[in-house]
């Protein structure tokens, strides 16, 4: 599995505009969705505001790819559903961490924010 570089995490995390395109199913580009992203052990994760009716967790659960635009970042990903419930605990972490003292915070690491994660796996162009 191809990990993401530290200088990518880095930039990531100083950056919290993170868009989000996933392919239609027509093969063309849907409109970048804005959303949060957390890390946990080196691994980048989102979650749906709106739980797994989020349309970009829709779309993402369908096609299982897309782009990633973040803090000077463009990057194809593969994107898995998590649903293992000590790897949420560590992503709310992530989430804390970064998003300390929004309003938002403790709606991102409850239960129907949790049922709609998500993790970023980065595609090495190089081998695929």
């Amino acid at each position: 599995m191809t990990k993401w570089l530290n200088e990518e995490l880095e930039a990531i995390g100083n950056d919290e505009n993170l868009y989000l395109s996933i392919p239609n199913p027509d093969g063309n580009m849907h409109a970048p969705a804005w959303i949060w992203i957390a890390e946990a052990d080196g691994r980048l994760f989102a979650r749906g505001y709106s739980g797994q009716s989020a349309r970009w967790y829709q779309s993402a659960k369908r096609e299982g790819r897309g782009h990633l635009s973040v803090g000077g970042i463009e990057k194809e990903v593969h994107i898995r559903i998590v649903q293992d419930e000590s790897l949420n605990e560590a992503i709310d972490k992530g989430y804390e961490k970064k998003y300390a003292g929004s309003a938002y915070l403790a709606h991102m690491i409850g239960q129907l924010a949790k049922s709609a994660t998500v993790e970023f796996i980065p595609i090495d162009d190089s081998v695929e």
